[in-house]
């Protein structure tokens, strides 16, 4: 460790005390401080960075006011900072080959949160905003959290306040699953430089703060050292542009953070971390069939999206196991002979009401939104009643649970009524609890829920939740979890805190951390070292090109500045229904694309149902194996990526052998509709379009048969010949030509059901053309039909090593 250097021991003498600066080294970076406690120069490989201003060590709020730092005394690593409050904040600060860093040592007790910074540096180039680290030229600095209790961000009452004072206002971000505020981010970009931020609160006391648009929820204060803002922690590093990751990786040993290894590798650079994966709701009956269509897509996880009965104590379905973690055991280990793991999804401290946290007995750490004041006792049969008036009943929500003694009631309707608010239509023992008489001055809380039907735990019971978690992988095996849901925390008014709180809760009891696979819906500044990747799903109401295309594609931005391996989300295999054609290898091959071109991996969901009807699967599963095989292997050129990742492009990967691909652009046109019931009398059933190519080609057909009735021996008259399909089509069926000039009839999921015989060529030359389409009507009621068309531009070869 660097001893710190007094660069200017003695400047000259003001009021009796000499002014002097301080000078602190690690690799790469040097900081200098003035007397003040105010930084005055930050250099990277020699490059100044600190932007114009005043940007103090640390400052404070206290009453509701900033305070700011005055005067700084060093006396070997420890800083104290003369306040303008004239209360003093003590630093302990160390230069360590990795990093320097500050932990606070001592604070005033009146002091409610104390912030690093704010510091604002002229680097924006790139701003990671969660990671906590900024690039711009050849250089990048960071600044980064070292335990949990420090948080990424100014607290949100106080945001306003610090913009204000220090005059900027960062960007916010938008995902497809959220928008987060600029006051949340460990580094705010303000256009013109960015902000570094990192925060530690007093959490000893209760509160009632604004709790997602409640207005004054119930805070409950935190037992033990984490409560404390003595303790805070950050790290200071930079690095050469291409070499700042490797350093958070040196940062995260040194430190003693969480440090993740995959196949041997570091999780943030390991290409396993972006690893595609199958979900499905397999059981225990029919795992053999699934992990054998799991091993036609090559993936190496199977993961199940409803694997428990019970979220709290974490019950198994009884489809999986009916021996508890002893079957999943045994589950794991019949996939791991196919070399498959296997994964759960989860969604953290969200509890449903048939587990033994709320029934019969329900837990006293059952997540409360507030104190209600009851007017008059209770008996055990009441069902309306009244209370206090109180705020808590602005904002609705579903279960409407209330908590009194061993038990929960529910209510229908909550009328205001002068200075009481009158409870009605209340079931009492709600939830298989016990009807009981309750005093009028026994406490009655209203619980917090979530539309999902569920109610939440707090901090305290919270930790079982992920302890129980970490049990269950510690006797099972598996090797992937999804924290869904990890907002769910933050009912609790602890932050970010209580998501760090509950992951890395998790993760510290695992017996074994190696190649552990676990993401979630929501990205914070401390699990991003925890965290493998962000994977969630997307609305499946939109078909495959639609779904949250511009958002997928705005998430791997997100990714990228913040230095984090890339996923695309979740993408559906569905079965056709009312309001969806069943998924075809063009859409397919479409996301797959876009899944190369971005080089992130993906989820793909596929029901057993589809797997077992969906009459095309495992060509679907053969594609992806491909495609996700030369991805892995970042087989595809910067120059194809930029082309594949195009989301108008569509492309077509055939595989010639083990190491050789062709590649093919492809053009796929709009649908053509054609409703046969409305020609005029004596018209022949067709119509005339005009069709285009980029180039001379065979095309491919599909024609889909909507409504009543059938068609038989369609005909596609271009000027380069005359194509006869010899056959018949009802209703619900589709006739498939493909670019071998082989045509079959399908039923609406793609299931063969006979090979049709073809006269002519396909052929369409290059641009526009007449295209002229008839066929024969099969009986008295004529069907409407769907019809498009496929061509393939000439191949690119790709070989695999």
């Amino acid at each position: 460790m660097q001893k710190i250097k007094w660069i200017a021991c003695l400047v000259f003498m003001l009021c009796g005390r000499w002014l002097y600066a301080v000078e602190l080294k690690t690799s790469n970076v040097k900081v200098e401080l003035n007397d003040k406690g105010y930084y005055t120069s930050i250099e990277v490989n020699g490059q100044q960075i600190l932007s114009a201003g005043n940007y103090p060590i640390v400052s404070a709020v206290a009453h509701d006011k900033i305070i700011l730092p005055h005067r700084l005394t060093v006396v070997g690593d420890k800083f104290m900072l003369v306040m303008d409050d004239n209360q003093e904040i003590t630093l302990l600060i160390k230069q360590q080959k990795a990093a320097i860093t500050y932990e606070i040592s001592e604070v005033p007790a009146d002091y409610n949160v104390v912030v690093f910074g704010p510091l604002k540096v002229k680097l924006h180039e790139v701003v990671g905003e969660v990671v906590g680290v900024v690039q711009a030229g050849t250089i990048a600095f960071g600044m980064q959290a070292l335990n949990i209790k420090t948080i990424g961000g100014i607290f949100r009452p106080y945001a306003a306040a610090y913009g204000s004072k220090f005059s900027y206002a960062g960007e916010n971000t938008d995902l497809s699953v959220a928008s987060a505020p600029y006051y949340d981010f460990a580094v705010a970009d303000t256009k013109d430089g960015a902000v570094f931020q990192l925060s530690a609160k007093n959490r000893t006391k209760r509160s009632y703060e604004k709790v997602n648009q409640v207005a004054h929820a119930m805070v409950l204060p935190l037992q033990g050292s984490d409560g404390q803002i003595k303790g805070a922690k950050i790290a200071l590093f930079g690095d050469q542009r291409s070499q700042i990751l490797n350093r958070i990786g040196k940062v995260e040993i040194e430190q003693g953070l969480p440090h993740p290894i995959i196949e041997g590798e570091w999780g943030k650079i390991s290409r396993d971390a972006m690893r595609s994966y199958m979900i499905t709701d397999f059981s225990k009956d029919n795992l053999d069939f699934v992990l054998d269509k799991t091993a036609l897509a090559g993936f190496k996880t199977l993961y199940h999206p409803g694997a428990f009965k019970t979220w709290g104590h974490f019950e198994w379905n009884p489809s999986l196991s009916t021996t508890g973690d002893a079957g999943i055991k045994a589950l794991v280990e019949k996939a791991a002979k196919k070399g498959i793991q296997l994964g759960v999804h989860t969604l953290s401290n969200f509890m449903t009401t048939n587990d033994s946290y709320i029934t019969p007995i329900p837990s006293k750490h059952l997540l409360k939104q507030g104190i209600l004041k009851l007017t008059s006792g209770l008996d055990s049969e009441q069902t309306s009643f009244e209370i206090a008036t109180t705020g808590l009943f602005d904002v609705p929500l579903t279960l409407n649970a209330l908590q009194i003694g061993d038990e929960l009631i529910t209510f229908g309707k909550a009328e205001k009524r002068g200075a009481v608010i009158e409870l009605s239509g209340c079931t009492r023992g709600a939830f298989g609890t016990t009807r009981a008489v309750h005093q009028s001055t026994e406490p009655l809380y209203k619980l917090w829920d979530y539309p999902y039907r569920t109610l939440f735990s707090d901090l305290e019971l919270q930790d079982s939740f992920s302890n129980r978690l970490a049990d269950i992988f510690n006797h099972t095996g598996l090797k992937q979890i999804s924290f869904d849901g990890l907002e769910g925390c933050t009912y609790t008014g602890q932050d970010d805190y209580a998501t760090s709180r509950f992951v890395s809760g998790f993760y510290s009891a695992l017996k074994d951390k190696q190649n552990l696979i676990n993401d979630a819906s929501r990205l914070s500044h401390y699990l991003w070292h925890i965290h493998t990747r962000m994977n969630w799903g997307e609305p499946w109401g939109e078909e495959m090109r639609k779904g949250q295309v511009e958002n997928r594609i705005k998430n791997q931005a997100y990714f990228k500045r913040n230095l984090f391996p890339r996923m695309l989300g979740w993408f559906l295999i569905r079965l056709a229904d009312r309001k969806f054609e069943a998924t075809s290898l063009e859409d397919l091959e479409w996301a797959l694309s876009e899944s190369a071109g971005f080089d992130a991996g993906y989820a793909m969901s596929i029901s057993v149902v589809t797997l077992k009807k969906h009459g095309q699967i495992d060509t679907l599963l053969e594609a992806m194996k491909n495609w996700d095989y030369l991805r892995y292997h970042n087989v595809f050129t910067e120059a194809q990526k930029q082309k594949i990742k195009d989301p108008d492009s569509e492309w077509h990967l055939e595989k010639v052998d083990a190491k050789n691909f062709l590649l093919y652009p492809m053009f796929i046109s709009e649908r053509y509709q054609l409703s046969l019931s409305e020609m005029q009398p004596g018209q022949p059933g067709g119509a005339d379009w005009t069709w285009r190519s980029p180039n001379e080609s065979h095309f491919g057909l599909r024609i889909k048969v909507e409504g009543e009735g059938g068609i038989a021996n369609p005909s596609i008259r271009t000027p380069l010949g005359t194509l006869k399909i010899i056959g018949k089509a009802t209703a619900g069926q589709y006739i498939l030509l493909n670019r071998q000039g082989k045509a079959i009839l399908t039923d609406k999921n793609y299931n063969t059901i006979s090979t049709l015989d073809v006269q002519g060529k396909a052929l369409l030359p290059k641009g526009n053309c007449a295209v002229s389409f008839g066929c024969e009507v099969e009986g008295d009621t004529k069907p409407d039909l769907v019809i498009r068309y496929e061509t393939w531009q000439s191949p690119e070869k790709i070989t695999c090593p």
